[in-house]
């Protein structure tokens, strides 16, 4: 039987193969054959041997490339210099903070300051303070006794405010009383701290001889200066009853149902020994027809009437002059100015018995009366 045929002779074919490990093993003593897993399924899952060293160096690696962001560099800590320089600039700040606040502080200071100091101007000027008394001879002569509706009640007004006042109208605030301002005091002008005196036509029932006690306050329609007018309550101060005396007075007798006044026409006539006061009288209730006797109870006074008897048309009568003079100066100086007055012999209408009554004399003839005496009896 023939051996192995050699394919390595002509016409030989090659046999590929992979090589082998062991192809390339050396032959000296000094290899070492590899280890092998057991369980592995290919020779080429076994580690590779080391390979040879090469004397030429190895080429360094390449360094990273760069991203293009420079290296953060560490915070240098600020020196001396810097630290006093940031000190500085933290203090101007606060300063102008506290400068700006201050500031601020002072304008809007200021400004309430001009608004309060407006505001209590204002005040000042619509500050109404008046104080009221009944005159000390208000009404209450006997030589008014007769006469009830309307009688005048005279009331002194001090003006106590810092400012000029003009009063307007006044009433009492009593409704037992039915009450109204004179026309010769309205728009009188009170200046701040003089006073002055006014006269009110006041009214009021007999009912059991007439009110027992007095109003405690009087209305005041006043107008400070450049100001709305408005209504003030003020305590009228009467120590002495003056007004209950003067208006259960006027319910004694059986005049007390008539009541004459007068109105002063023109100005009064100072004639040296004589003063002259044109008067109309008027009638409130038209029972009378004509007034006779006309006279003056006032102490050391004397009078006479132009005309006589003075008839009435409906309820006023023609202007009739009455003379005044001084008969004794020593009674005159004393006279108070609810002694000032007429008095004349009513007739009445309806045929029943004439009787004398008080006629309230207008308020300027009074104070024309008064600096006559003044002036006469010097």
């Amino acid at each position: 039987m023939a051996g192995p045929r050699d394919d390595a002779g002509d016409g030989e074919r090659h046999l590929s193969r992979a090589p082998a490990y062991w192809d390339d093993l050396d032959d000296t003593a000094d290899a070492v054959a590899p280890t092998f897993d057991v369980r592995s399924t290919s020779l080429w899952d076994a580690p590779l041997p080391p390979q040879p060293t090469s004397d030429v160096p190895e080429e360094p690696d390449e360094p990273p490339e760069q991203d293009g962001t420079a290296p953060e560099e560490p915070l240098a800590r600020p020196g001396p210099v810097a630290r006093a320089e940031d000190w500085l600039r933290d203090r101007q700040n606060r300063l102008l903070w506290i400068a700006a606040f201050v500031v601020g502080t002072l304008l809007g200071g200021a400004a309430v300051h001009s608004w309060e100091t407006q505001a209590a101007d204002a005040a000042r000027r619509d500050t109404v303070q008046v104080t009221a008394r009944v005159a000390e001879d208000a009404a209450s002569s006997a030589s008014w006794t007769g006469t009830r509706q309307p009688w005048t009640l005279r009331i002194v007004l001090t003006n106590t405010g810092p400012g000029d006042v003009r009063l307007q109208n006044a009433r009492l605030d009593d409704d037992r009383y039915t009450s109204n301002l004179r026309q010769v005091s309205r728009g009188v002008r009170i200046p701040a701290g003089d006073e002055t005196w006014i006269s009110m036509d006041v009214t009021h029932s007999c009912a059991q001889g007439g009110p027992a006690t007095a109003p405690r306050d009087v209305i005041l329609t006043v107008a400070p200066d450049d100001r709305p007018e408005r209504d003030v309550q003020v305590r009228l101060a009467d120590d002495n009853t003056l007004i209950v005396d003067t208006a259960r007075q006027k319910c004694q007798t059986v005049a007390s149902e008539v009541w004459i006044t007068s109105e002063l026409v023109g100005e009064p006539a100072d004639l040296d020994t004589t003063l002259v006061t044109p008067i109309r009288i008027r009638q409130h209730d038209r029972r009378a027809i004509a007034l006779r006797e006309l006279r003056t109870p006032t102490p050391g006074l004397s009078m006479v009437a132009s005309t006589r008897p003075v008839s009435f048309v409906e309820d006023l009568t023609p202007v009739t002059a009455l003379r005044w003079s001084v008969a004794d100066c020593a009674k005159a100086r004393v006279v108070v100015y609810a002694e000032v007055g007429i008095s004349a012999v009513v007739q009445l209408a309806d045929a029943g018995p004439s009787l004398r009554t008080a006629i309230v004399l207008d308020a300027n003839a009074v104070l024309a009366i008064v600096r006559f005496i003044t002036r006469s009896c010097g």
